[in-house]
């Protein structure tokens, strides 16, 4: 998709509100050079590095890696540069994101490099793949209702979405942190599914989820990433059909577009889930 229709209809979207800012500040009318992200990154109210302390440039890719060390996130751990391939939305979303939830990014790309260091040799293990699945899918779920909460867990879509659409809008907030479900946002379909990450918060702890700032939940899920245990296997991921969420998608308000079990899929329904 060419810049300005991907530019206008990520700016109309529902689904990346979080991303707008970023990219209302960047050239209206030609793809961005990295110079352009990169005098965002020095815009920003504190430094983005990496989990070493080295400074985050975006630079240009131009030729695939020829050895390890030259790899995606091994040299965005090694050197703090993060590669972006000239006109092309994956990874100007994924230099969105950087902006967006850095200390998150920073945290992911150093379990990205240990685990690429041990399976080297072995191939990618569900360890890595998790991690990729959250990277390229994952959605931040901040709620301060157990129950909610629950019915999320448990595909209880009708009941959480469409019987407590009111009280999901108050106390749940849901945050694209996956670049490639960004991309897909663009052009939203029925089978467009994240993979949520919940973070959960008593009811006192914050006043609502409606308002809580980006900095707020990069700091809650930086801390939730080296986590081995939660990282270990991309099952531990909760779906989540996005054109479910309340006020994203025409036609979620009726009761019918619910009952699409193909996509609206129940527990242990023996289906694949949708990518």
């Amino acid at each position: 998709m060419d810049y300005l229709e991907g530019r206008k209809r990520l700016l109309g979207s529902k689904f990346c509100e979080d991303i707008k800012i970023h990219l209302s500040n960047l050239n209206s009318s030609n793809w961005p050079t990295c110079q352009e992200l990169n005098r965002l990154v020095a815009q920003q109210s504190a430094p983005i590095v990496n989990s070493n302390g080295a400074d985050i440039n975006f630079v240009p890719q131009l030729e695939r890696p020829k050895v390890f060390e030259a790899g995606f996130e091994q040299r965005t751990f090694l050197t703090g540069e993060v590669q972006v391939r000239p006109q092309n939305w994956h990874d100007l979303l994924n230099a969105l994101v950087w902006l967006l939830f850095p200390r998150s990014k920073a945290a992911l790309n150093a379990r990205h490099f240990a685990v690429l260091q041990n399976d080297a040799a072995r191939g990618r293990s569900p360890q890595g793949d998790a991690l990729t699945i959250f990277d390229e899918d994952g959605v931040i779920v901040v709620s301060r209702n157990p129950g909610l909460t629950r019915l999320l867990r448990d595909f209880k879509w009708v009941e959480i979405f469409y019987e407590s659409r009111g009280e999901v809008m108050q106390d749940m907030s849901f945050s694209i942190f996956g670049h490639a479900l960004l991309e897909k946002s663009m052009n939203p379909y029925v089978g467009m599914t994240g993979k949520a990450l919940i973070l959960e918060h008593p009811v006192g702890e914050i006043v609502a989820c409606s308002v809580l700032s980006t900095a707020f939940i990069d700091a809650e899920l930086s801390q939730m990433i080296p986590n081995r245990e939660l990282f270990s296997s991309g099952r531990n991921f909760s779906p989540l059909p996005m054109l479910g969420l309340p006020g994203c998608w025409e036609g979620n308000e009726q009761l019918e577009f619910f009952l699409n079990d193909s996509y609206f899929r129940p527990q242990n329904s023996g289906k694949k889930a949708w990518e």
